[in-house]
Parts: structure tokens; C-alpha cells; sequence
């Protein structure tokens, strides 16, 4: 494992953390810092939307049962997993079985950051493939970090985006006031 560039990391979430209701993770990891430690450095990003996806979610991976491509969403609580469509990467982090969060944006902590605003950009810009699909984000080069800082805005609790089943389900959650939230922006309520 190569040491972090991130002067202000911690220790990674612990499993407890991400072993609670999927919407609670969801609302809970915004604001959190999204680390994957590289040959070339750390890179790190403040995690700002995500989407949450449930049990009887027909928009879910999992909804239909195990198959080998959704196998890491029933591994324990804080595993990542990783899936490609449309010629993109998306990542998530696995809660209960068959449950997990989308990681929609990120704003970059580090020099080395690109564009990670949309799935497929966080997932370009951290360097993730299918092939870090199953790593666990409480021990390997992957790893979610608790806040380092408040908040930082009202979180804003809307539909989700990009998919076609379950669209109005009030499933993603975004820190309003952040510019690197991903388009369209959410016009979803605002929460406490």
C-alpha cells in the first residue's frame, strides 16, 4: 500500500458504519473523503451526492438475486463495488446484502484529481475499474474517510437520475450549495 498524500487522513470508516439502512449511509457519506492511494500518490475527493439503492428497488443490481456481475453488493458491509455500463465505471459502497450507495460526485482534495462530477467521471478520475470491484473500503487502497470539516450546505433529498425504473423514488441526496454536484442538479426538498 503507498502512503497517502492526504495530510488530514484518518482511518478509514469502520464496517458499523456502513452496516446500518442504506438511505442513512446515503445522507451519512456526504461530506466524507473518498481516498484511493495510487503508485502515483493519494487521490482524494470530498464525497457531495450519492444515490441510494434498496431492497424491492427494481432499479437495484441486486433486485433479481446474485449473479456474478452483482456478487459484491452481497459481501459484507463496506465493500466496494464496481460496474460498467455505457462504456462507464460506477462505484458504490456496499450496505446490507444486496443494497449499496452510488458515489454520483465528488469535489477534488488533491492536485491530481480530474472532473469527478457523474458516476462515470468519479470513477475515471479515481482511476476505478471492474477490477477493484470487492475491495474492502475499511481496510484496502480504496477507503471512504470520516469528514475532516462540517457539512458545508443543506443536503438536498430528490429523485434519482439515469435510470428508468423507480425514477421518482426520493433517492439521491447532494449538498445543495456544492458546484460539483452533478447535472441536472437536484430540485428535490431540502433536508436538516
Amino acid at each position: 500500500m503507498v502512503a497517502t498524500s492526504d495530510p488530514g487522513a484518518s482511518g478509514p470508516l469502520p464496517r458499523a458504519f456502513y452496516d446500518r439502512p442504506t438511505r442513512v449511509v446515503a445522507r451519512a457519506l456526504l461530506g466524507c473523503r473518498f481516498l484511493h492511494e495510487t503508485e502515483a500518490g493519494g487521490l482524494v475527493g470530498r464525497i457531495v451526492e450519492t444515490e441510494a439503492y434498496v431492497a424491492r428497488d427494481p432499479a437495484n443490481h441486486a433486485f433479481g438475486g446474485p449473479t456474478e456481475r452483482n456478487r459484491s453488493m452481497f459481501a459484507a458491509p463496506g465493500t466496494l463495488y464496481v460496474y460498467r455500463i455505457h462504456q462507464v465505471h460506477c462505484a458504490n459502497a456496499v450496505t446490507r446484502p444486496g443494497e449499496a450507495v452510488l458515489l454520483r460526485a465528488a469535489e477534488p482534495l488533491s492536485g491530481g484529481l480530474g472532473n469527478a462530477s457523474g458516476p462515470g467521471r468519479l470513477c475515471r478520475a479515481f482511476g476505478l475499474t471492474r477490477r477493484d470491484d470487492g475491495l474492502d473500503l475499511t481496510a484496502d487502497e480504496v477507503r471512504i474517510l470520516a469528514r475532516d470539516r462540517p457539512l458545508g450546505g443543506r443536503v438536498l433529498v430528490g429523485p434519482r437520475v439515469g435510470i428508468s425504473k423507480a425514477v421518482e423514488a426520493p433517492l439521491r441526496y447532494a449538498i445543495a450549495e456544492n458546484r460539483y454536484v452533478s447535472s441536472p442538479r437536484p430540485r428535490g426538498r431540502r433536508d436538516a
